[in-house]
């Protein structure tokens, strides 16, 4: 009997894999490395407990992990809950969401564990409470009489007391942000435009973002 050569055994191994595939076989999901969310959060509709998720990727969005993790954490950031256009989020039970561009594919989250501490893409989060007294203007941002919450971005050097002092001097500045601060209104932080990263404070609802 004849042996096959090294390149024919190959190209006969790769036609049996696609004959056992068969043309219309589906590509497998991606799961990703799980991702934490540091406190009971929502995203429009979602609600979203703290806790580690695992991040699932539909196989025909050409998403990255690392895309799809700066994405879920960019969506967690927003002050309104209302995503960057073409993006939406579907709300699929506690813990639970899916998020698309229109009508492609995008990924899904998932609650994998209990409560989670520390840092995560979403930077640091300030212990305890900021309550907003009396329904204020910042600039072009809105806060009403609530309860928030002061997160501290990658990278930057500001302490969570000194974003405290800032977050209430700007309350009390009669509408107008004090010079020379400037905001990111879509996620409500606070920077310095000579040096952004390192001078950085978020705000956010302690509900969580968007409309009940």
């Amino acid at each position: 009997m004849k042996k096959l050569s090294l390149p024919a055994l190959a190209a006969l191994a790769l036609l049996v894999a696609l004959l056992v595939a068969g043309p219309g076989a589906a590509a497998v999901p991606t799961t990703c490395p799980s991702f934490r969310v540091l406190h009971d959060d929502r995203i429009g509709p979602a609600v979203l407990p703290a806790g580690s998720y695992a991040i699932t990727i539909d196989p025909t969005s050409g998403l990255a992990c690392g895309a799809a993790s700066k994405l879920f954490a960019r969506f967690l950031e927003d002050y309104d809950g209302v995503l960057p256009r073409p993006w939406r989020v579907s709300a699929e039970g506690s813990g639970k969401a899916s998020f698309k561009p229109g009508d492609a594919g995008g990924f899904s989250v998932s609650r994998s564990s209990g409560s989670s501490e520390g840092s995560s893409l979403l930077g640091a989060l300030c212990k305890g409470t900021f309550t907003v007294n009396t329904s204020t203007r910042v600039g072009p941002l809105f806060f009403p009489k609530a309860g928030y919450l002061l997160y501290i971005p990658p990278r930057s050097g500001i302490s969570c007391r000194r974003a405290s002092i800032l977050f209430t001097r700007f309350l009390g500045a009669g509408g107008a942000l004090p010079q020379p601060w400037r905001t990111i209104a879509q996620t409500a932080t606070f920077y310095k435009p000579a040096n952004p990263s390192r001078s950085a404070f978020r705000v956010e609802p302690l509900s969580g973002a968007g409309p009940r």
